[in-house]
């Protein structure tokens, strides 16, 4: 086994590992069951830029943005700043996604926005009775996932490739464990709700970096190919 490919595999056993010690965090209710909840995304971050060869920025960005989201939704009066810094995450990644989308796709847009839109208002209906001081970042993180769910949906659509169903995968994974987060905050529930939600994030931001990393892997080959022509 090569250093990079042990370094590589002892990334993902810490990744693992952290993944264990912030479910058993919350499993016995200890007082840092917050704290730890960023660093699984600093691991990523870091697999992420042993592993890519050209680096896709826009996959950092939103796996920093998504990472402060983590640190302020963790401390006191974080929540409303939180919530924003992830909906700006997903706004980094429409940016990105948009480029690649034909005019023809583009028409679709509306209809999934409606879609995804219903389904936000639903949630929002039933789970967040009283949201407070939080209703404006909450509408505003609303908007900025139905989104990036509308441009994935449409980007695996358009090229129904391994690493855009991965992001698609990602996405879903993501807005589980929002859905059952804001069940979590607003709502009174059992540990079985947090233990879920978080599950379902750490798979949700895992499947996001082996999406990118496959797509960034299949953009460095075609343009190798290119170079040997």
């Amino acid at each position: 086994m090569s250093k990079l490919k042990k370094i590589k595999f002892s990334l993902f056993v810490v990744y693992a590992i952290i993944c264990a010690i912030s479910v058993y965090l919350i499993v016995v209710n200890h007082k840092y069951k917050f704290e730890i909840k960023p660093f699984p995304t600093l691991v990523l971050v870091t697999l992420f830029l042993i592993e890519t060869k050209k680096y896709t920025k826009t996959f950092i960005a939103y796996l920093l943005l998504s990472l402060v989201g983590d640190v302020l939704t963790s401390i006191p009066y974080g929540f409303n700043p939180g919530i924003i810094s992830y909906g700006l995450s997903y706004l980094v990644l429409v940016n990105f996604l948009r480029k690649y989308l034909s005019k023809e796709t583009y028409k679709l847009l509306i209809i999934y926005l409606l879609l995804f839109g219903f389904l936000f208002t639903v949630i929002y209906v039933f789970v967040l009775n009283d949201p407070g001081n939080s209703m404006l970042p909450i509408l505003f993180y609303g908007v900025c996932i139905c989104l990036v769910t509308s441009f994935i949906l449409m980007n695996y659509i358009e090229s129904m490739e391994h690493g855009n169903f991965i992001l698609l995968v990602a996405i879903g994974f993501r807005i589980i464990s929002d859905s059952i987060y804001a069940i979590v905050l607003f709502s009174e529930t059992d540990m079985y709700f947090d233990i879920f939600s978080l599950s379902t994030l750490l798979v949700s931001n895992f499947l996001f970096y082996k999406g990118f990393l496959f797509n960034e892997q299949q953009v460095s080959d075609f343009f190798s190919r290119i170079d040997r022509q």
